[in-house]
This record gives structure tokens, sequence and C-alpha cells, in this order.
């Protein structure tokens, strides 16, 4: 049973990597979330040990795998049926990978996870959301990566299904290019909800998905991820900072790496190429509504 709470925090992919150290700083200040995993058993055993550290900490579990357009709206049912509101939506939840994987509906899987699961959330959780003009804004996080500038542009047409899947500088960088651009896609439109919208890249982070031998990352850059890459911990601390929406003078739509609002890559400003992503997932939720 959800306690009585008037607003929500949002994370999706909590239980490893920079969402767990995420979870565990929102936890400590009492901001009351909904995590959404694919793994029950994982997110049981996080609500416990954040419960265990903060025992007032209301805490509510979604089980879904974002890969999946029909479990990411049985989420966000879940989510609306909640009391309250939700003031901040963190889509941290990512796949990086240099292996074909489909989704339930063909899509290729780090498009389905990176791109599409945060725009149909954002759409789902919009009147969850929305308030008057004259009250502290709600706040969509993007997550971005440093990937994204390898890119020269966004391929939209073969965003969803590419032929050939590679990882961190091919297929993953215009996934994360497109979640990047969608920040600058809705900002007008989401602020008349009062809604602000931030593309946060916190810099590279040593996770489990970037160290631990994963097929989307060069060789290289897995060997020296350990010594160049920054702690979890201190990442997610400059990542949820970035995400107060009294922080750069209440600014939506905007970039922000490392503490500090920067230019979007040249690659993510092209309006024509917003207006044809836009109408990408929105044609694409429809025909699997």
């Amino acid at each position: 049973m959800a306690k009585s709470v008037a607003n929500w925090t949002v994370l999706t992919g909590s239980t490893r990597g920079i969402g767990s150290e995420i979870a565990k700083l929102l936890a400590a200040r009492g901001d009351p979330m909904i995590l959404v995993n694919r793994s029950e058993a994982a997110a049981g055993a996080q609500r416990s040990t954040l419960i265990a550290r903060n025992p007032d900490a209301a805490i509510e579990l979604i089980t879904a795998d974002l890969m999946d357009i029909n479990q990411v709206a049985g989420a966000a049912a879940k989510i609306n049926d909640l009391p309250g509101q939700v003031d901040v939506l963190y889509n941290n939840a990512g796949v990086l990978t240099g292996t074909k994987i489909l989704s339930a509906q063909g899509f290729e899987s780090q498009f389905a996870v990176n791109t599409l699961a945060p725009y149909q959330l954002i759409q789902a959780l919009r009147a969850k959301m929305a308030r008057p003009a004259d009250a502290s804004p709600a706040m969509v996080v993007l997550f971005a990566s440093s990937a994204i500038k390898s890119p020269k542009a966004l391929e939209v047409d073969t965003l969803a299904q590419p032929e050939t899947v590679g990882g961190l500088l091919s297929t993953y960088a215009q996934t994360k290019l497109a979640v990047t651009a969608l920040a600058s896609a809705l900002a007008d439109d989401l602020k008349s909800d009062n809604i602000l919208i931030r593309a946060i890249d916190p810099g590279a982070t040593k996770t489990e998905m970037t160290t631990g031998g994963n097929s989307g990352m060069p060789k290289l850059l897995t060997w020296l991820a350990p010594m160049l890459f920054g702690h979890a911990d201190k990442q997610a601390a400059k990542l949820v900072a970035s995400a107060d929406p009294n922080a750069f003078g209440r600014r939506t739509g905007i970039y922000v790496a490392n503490r500090k609002e920067t230019n979007f890559p040249a690659a993510a400003t092209d309006a024509g190429r917003h207006q044809a992503l836009v109408s990408l997932l929105n044609r694409l939720l429809a025909a699997h509504a």
C-alpha cells in the first residue's frame, strides 16, 4: 500500500550502476520514489536495503521490461493509479550492446530502451506531471552520453530497425543522440504544462555496463574505463544536482554535461530531424497500442 504522498520521483533502471546511486541519494533526502525495473527480485532487495537505511522512505516498486511497449504502458498505468503527482521522471534505464537483440515488437533493443521507452513514459505520465504555471515545475531527465558526439547526423529512418547493430560509437550513439534531441524537440510543448525537460550527461561512469566486458564497449575503452571513468556515486550526485528545476535559471530544453549547460551537438539540433523523430515515435506507439 502506497504511503499518502503528494509527489513522486520515478526512476527507471534503479538496481545497478548510476541508477542505484541515484536511488540512494533520493532516499537519503526523503524523496518518495517509484522504482521501475525488469527484475522484481533485484528491486525488492534494493528496496529492503534503502528502507533499512531510511526507515521512513516511501518506495513503490513496479516491474516492467522497458524493451516491451506493452509493459511500459502497464508500468505507466500503475504509476498513474497511485495517489499524488510525479515531480521528476529519471529515464535512467539503458542498454549498450554490440549484439542484435529485438524487442517483442521487433525493434532494436538499444532503440527500444534508450529512446522509445523514455518518450512513451513522458507521454503516458504527462497528465500526472502537469501543474499550474505558478507551481514549482516538474522535471523530465533524459540521460545523455558523450557517445553522441560521434554521429554526423541523426539517422531517423534506421533507428528502430538498423541493418547492422553496433555498440558505443554506432547504434548506441544514435539512440542516445535521439533521446538527447528530444530534450530540445519537446521543450516548448511540455512547458505549456509547466514541465521542464533536460538532457543530462553526468560523464563517463564506471559501471558493470562499461567495465564488465560488454560487447558494445570498444576493447580499449573497457581496459581504460577503470582508470579514466568516474565513480557512479560522484556522477549520480552531479546528475541529481543538474536535475533540480531551480538550477540553470529554471531553463528547459537544455543539454547539461558535467553540471554545465553546453551546446547540443550539431546532429541533435536539426528541426526537421526533430519532427521526423517525434513522428516516428508516435507512429510506432500508435501501431502497437
